[in-house]
């Protein structure tokens, strides 16, 4: 049965500090943000897909951010909280703040699904 994860009160979320795991990202001439992302080729379908390859395996996958990503990425430093992070988009998009809650949970989640941040949660607070 795969894992729910964590659940966390909203005021400890809003204090958590996404970082980036990978530094290897590169911004396009539209300004968005492309992120290299090692593929590691495991298990059955793995070995299937290397023992019939007929060319090499491609040892990378490139992951491109829309604008709105891409500012989210660039505050995922460790020193930026969500609560940042939401009032930097909600100024910048003129969103309300609940939705605006929402789309940085979703994208946040998204990016650590995917492996490219962890969410620091602050000691002490508790989990629901």
């Amino acid at each position: 049965m795969p894992r729910k994860g964590i659940r966390i009160p909203r005021e400890a979320w809003l204090k958590s500090r996404p970082i980036r795991i990978t530094e290897d990202y590169e911004l396009d001439e539209e300004g968005n943000a492309v992120i290299l992302v090692e593929i590691e080729y495991k298990g059955l379908k793995g070995r299937i897909l290397k023992a019939l390859s007929l060319t090499p395996l491609p040892k990378y996958k490139r992951v491109v951010l829309d604008k709105m990503g891409t500012e989210v990425w660039k505050l995922c430093d460790g020193k930026h909280t969500v609560e940042d992070i939401v009032k930097h988009m909600v100024k910048k998009t003129g969103m309300s703040r609940r939705n605006m809650e929402i789309a940085v949970y979703t994208y946040l989640r998204m990016l650590v699904e995917k492996g490219l941040i962890e969410v620091i949660i602050p000691e002490g607070e508790e989990q629901v």
